[in-house]
């Protein structure tokens, strides 16, 4: 055979076996995810090339401190070797996601050492976790004919990334990673960082970068009203059912022209509160901590960013959890409201801040007083609404209020300035309160 065809034919087939995968798949994004869906208000940090003994713990701790779950694409040889930190990965609810076995490039490997390479750490993952292995991520991203064809006759859905953070390169600080992962976040995005330094390429020392800089990307994910949620949450999520859909489409506008025609707005440097400033023209009202308050008095009235908190869910949340992380999203941004009362002098006299929830659980515990609405039409309205805006924004539509419903009853929330006062930073100071709210002499 002529040397120059024979070198043609044996091109032909790399290219076919190795080279047109990849490129199939990382250029034109065939049979590969690389990001999740636009509107899901979610991001995916993934790790790969763990565990490591040095790295992996110091991430497990910071995710669990900003309560985010994460993806992890271990490396097999390395799931045998530290069998302990694979469990905490899972137990910690994070995904585990297959990374070969020992980190080799799949395109110079052959059928049966491609099954060998992937299917080697599906093994290794179930004898640990129980499970089956959804994810895969070879190596480098690369690929061959036969490591597509196995993925897909194991069920497996291959990942990639939207873009990466070069973390692992001689340059990278923790500052570098910080510009990279959030100057190009954005809704959906799959993005690729590493918890270990042993992969050949890789510099030494380098997930130290990683661990210096997750903080701050968690921070900034959260100030750009996204949130950190695994590979299952993003991707394997159910679409909103269409009445929610179009619930949500008409509300948004209703909603924006009912705050402007309400004086309702959103509180400065605030995600969350929204607010208004109102006269109270009922009878006297003893509140639960003894004061009163009068007719003619101001009082702030608040309300929630529903978008906002939402977007901290998903459709697997129960209303028990909404009712968690609300509170988790109040208690962070009560010392904003506190310093919103002490600035504006519109709000020199109110020394009470009032709102109606359904989501009251667990308020008196910083600080609030809880009280009950009075039996009748505004009750009954109230509650109605309530719950209309909740099966709206929660991810899980109406349905999720089914098994919770006999515990959603609008109540009451309070605090005095007193109180919200005491939630300002030390140094800032207080304002004086008000003297229009008298003590009960009762």
């Amino acid at each position: 055979m002529d040397t120059l065809l024979f070198l043609k034919i044996a091109f032909l087939c790399v290219f076919i076996y190795s080279l047109a995968p990849t490129l199939l798949i990382r250029l034109a994004g065939v049979g590969a995810l690389t990001r999740g869906p636009k509107d899901s208000g979610k991001v995916a940090l993934t790790f790969d090339d763990g565990p490591d003994p040095s790295y992996t713990p110091q991430i497990l701790e910071i995710l669990k401190q900003y309560q985010v779950r994460a993806s992890f694409f271990v490396v097999g040889e390395k799931v045998r070797r530290y069998p302990n930190l694979v469990r905490q990965i899972w137990q910690a609810g994070h995904t585990i996601g297959n990374h070969g076995f020992r980190h080799q490039a799949i395109w110079l490997l052959g059928p049966r050492a491609t099954q060998g390479e992937i299917g080697a750490t599906n093994k290794a993952i179930k004898e640990l976790t129980g499970q089956k292995t959804v994810f895969c991520r070879p190596a480098w991203g690369l690929f061959n004919l036969f490591s597509i064809w196995y993925c897909w006759f194991k069920k497996q859905k291959i990942i990639l990334w939207t873009y990466m953070s070069w973390d692992w390169t001689k340059k990278a600080t923790a500052a570098s990673i910080c510009r990279k992962v959030l100057g190009r976040l954005k809704n959906g995005a799959i993005i690729i960082l590493h918890d270990s330094d042993t992969a050949p390429g890789a510099a030494k020392g380098s997930p130290a970068h990683v661990v210096a800089a997750l903080p701050r990307i968690l921070e900034g994910i959260n100030k750009k009203g996204l949130q950190v949620s695994s590979l299952e949450e993003m991707i394997i999520a159910k679409k909103k059912p269409l009445r929610q859909r179009l619930l949500r489409r008409i509300w948004r506008p209703t909603d924006k022209l009912i705050r402007l025609l309400s004086g309702i707005s959103d509180v400065p440097g605030s995600k969350i509160w929204r607010a208004a400033l109102r006269r109270y023209w009922g009878k006297e009202w003893a509140m639960p901590d003894g004061s009163v308050l009068k007719p003619g008095d101001p009082y702030l009235e608040l309300h929630i960013n529903n978008e906002r908190l939402m977007a901290l869910m998903d459709e697997n949340t129960p209303v028990q959890r909404t009712a968690v992380i609300t509170l988790r999203e109040v208690l962070r941004e009560l010392p904003i409201l506190a310093e919103y009362l002490q600035h504006e002098e519109k709000l020199a006299r109110v020394n009470l801040v009032i709102a109606i929830t359904l989501l009251h659980r667990g308020t008196r515990k910083i600080g609030f007083t809880v009280a009950d609405l009075k039996p009748g039409l505004f009750k009954t309205l109230t509650s109605l609404y309530e719950r209309w805006l909740l099966g709206i924004f929660h991810p899980g539509g109406f349905e999720k209020q089914q098994s919770y419903r006999e515990k959603l009853t609008p109540k009451y929330i309070i605090m005095t300035r007193e109180k919200l006062m005491a939630r300002l930073p030390q140094g800032t100071g207080t304002a004086p309160p008000a003297k229009s709210v008298e003590k009960s002499a009762g």
